[in-house]
């Protein structure tokens, strides 16, 4: 088709040349006949009838060829407004399309393409296609790999290709390509369609790793209709209920209820999760077997655009760890009064033999009457020690000065040992607080360094160099210093057979530090000794009001 403004003039040209010819035919013709050949001449009326003729086909041929033009105007219209109207879909598609020639020079690009992979229109046209393959990725199908596929297929459907984007990241897309051809069947353009699929393919990537963290989780979970009807159960909670998971879905929750716990737990519960608040209490459950469990269940609710879809639930079981802290208790209690009110018994007693005068007379039976009273009093000091650990690890600490805590804690070693010399160092203008319970470590720790190093204690506290948020509580003494084996064993948080602490100190104090949040260190002493450094973490701040006895 011609795009020319002389289409108008075809029908014009054609029927002046049909009528020329027709006339030049008959009028020639009649000529020659009668010159050439001598003919007689053909009579006036026939020659204009031919004429006539000519005159009415040139008008029918005008009327052919003028249609045919106003056809093909009509459709060349067509074809204009639909290449515009393409253009225009094109330029406002929300997602990328780009258009390439079998080399791979850019030839067509949309503002999408602009705001998807950073390079602008007037960049790229007329140079190699910019965006290369991620390397290594899973779809890393080169662009000349996909411009040879598309031509070889006649366009590509929905491929799976990750492109690097101007700025250097990598997306993951959808990729859609169609072959345009030139009139001689020839490809000219390659068009490929980008949908980004990077969100939702970290999504889905997302959903499938927390599909397994719970699936593989050590603590039950299932999830829960709004009215409390089971959906979902990992395989931790099939092995802590003895329930398979087709036994209870569907099934409402209280399929787990032991009867143990009042109505009211329920009712507390139910009113806590439907306002939306996270539940976390201890409760106790029954397995499918019959047996009783205690598990820390914490229940949340599923929201969604400000409604409750559902409700997740989590127990951790604590069976063991309840029974293990019941017998703890029964052996703590019997070992602090039983054991100490039996140690005074038999230190009465090695007393009374040690008095006796037989006794005072056989030296012998003096010297073992006198190691009886020592082996007694060192056990009533260990059931005084073991009261002095679970008060400290029972009590709930608070924000205390570490400057108070410390000069507390000379003061009591100073009543103690009144020949001993402490000296403290504290930092100028240190008003921090860390947890209170770290006084009770502090008095160990100077008195196991009175007891058993030298006569000199040294305790300074400063800010630690590299953490703002943490201070250093330094305690050293001028003795022999804490054998290996003693801080190997602490250090390892475990005793074996083989080797063992002699003592309960440094387990009070790496309890005590490890609740406060700290950390626990042996160095060298300046002083010759041993020095343990304390790192805690630095109290939350409250108004001076709520402890007006701590300075």
């Amino acid at each position: 088709m011609n795009d020319s403004p002389l289409d108008g003039l075809d029908a014009r040209a054609i029927a002046l040349a049909y009528l020329g010819f027709g006339t030049a035919g008959i009028l020639g013709g009649e000529l020659l006949l009668s010159t050439v050949l001598g003919s007689t001449p053909t009579p006036a009326a026939k020659v204009v009838g031919g004429l006539s003729f000519v005159a009415v086909s040139t008008a029918f041929v005008w009327a052919l060829v003028a249609r045919k033009d106003r056809r093909i105007e009509r459709q060349q219209a067509s074809v204009r407004s639909s290449l515009e109207h393409l253009r225009t879909v094109v330029a406002a598609s929300p997602v990328p399309i780009t258009a390439v020639t079998p080399e791979g020079r850019v030839t067509r690009w949309n503002d999408a393409a602009t705001e998807t992979f950073g390079w602008e229109r007037e960049e790229v046209l007329g140079e190699l296609i910019p965006y290369g393959a991620s390397e290594g990725g899973e779809n890393s199908e080169s662009v000349e790999e996909i411009i040879r596929r598309t031509i070889a297929e006649d366009g590509l459907s929905n491929v799976a290709v990750e492109r690097r984007r101007a700025n250097g990241d990598h997306g993951e897309f959808r990729l859609s390509t169609a072959v345009i051809r030139d009139a001689d069947g020839e490809v000219s353009e390659i068009v490929g369609v980008f949908v980004d699929v990077t969100a939702q393919q970290r999504r889905e990537r997302r959903l499938r790793e927390f599909e397994q963290a719970v699936e593989q989780a050590g603590h039950a979970i299932y999830l829960t209709t709004p009215d409390g009807e089971i959906t979902y159960v990992n395989p931790a909670f099939e092995e802590t209920t003895g329930y398979d998971a087709a036994e209870v879905i569907g099934e409402p929750a209280s399929i787990l209820s032991s009867g143990e716990m009042p109505e009211t737990y329920y009712e507390r519960l139910w009113r806590a999760v439907q306002s939306g608040e996270t539940w976390q209490e201890r409760i106790i459950d029954r397995r499918k077997g019959g047996e009783l469990y205690t598990a820390i269940q914490t229940i949340a609710p599923i929201e969604s655009n400000g409604d409750i879809d559902g409700y997740v639930a989590i127990q951790s079981d604590v069976t063991e760890s309840e029974l293990t802290r019941q017998r703890l208790g029964v052996l703590n209690r019997m070992f602090r009064h039983n054991l100490r009110n039996r140690m005074n018994v038999i230190e009465g007693y090695a007393e009374l033999i040690r008095q006796n005068e037989a006794a005072v007379a056989d030296k012998e039976l003096a010297d073992a009457a006198e190691a009886i009273v020592e082996a007694a009093g060192d056990l009533a000091s260990l059931s005084e020690k073991a009261q002095t650990v679970s008060d400290a690890l029972e009590s709930e600490g608070s924000p205390r000065r570490v400057s108070t805590l410390v000069e507390d804690a000379v003061s009591r070693a100073e009543s103690a040992y009144p020949e001993a010399t402490m000296r403290t160092d504290i930092e100028t203008g240190l008003r921090e607080r860390v947890d209170s319970r770290v006084g009770a470590a502090l008095d160990e720790l100077i008195a196991n360094a009175l007891k058993h190093g030298g006569e000199t204690v040294h305790i300074d506290v400063c800010r630690a160099e590299d953490d703002d948020s943490k201070l250093i509580v330094r305690v050293a003494d001028d003795g022999p210093g804490i054998p290996d084996e003693e801080w190997r064993v602490i250090k390892r948080g475990e005793e074996t057979p083989l080797e063992h602490g002699t003592g309960m100190g440094l387990w009070l104090v790496h309890w005590v530090v490890k609740k406060a949040g700290g950390s626990m260190e042996l160095e060298p002493s300046s002083l010759g000794g041993t020095a343990v450094m304390l790192k805690l973490p630095v109290g939350s701040e409250r108004p001076r009001a709520w402890f007006p006895n701590d300075d």
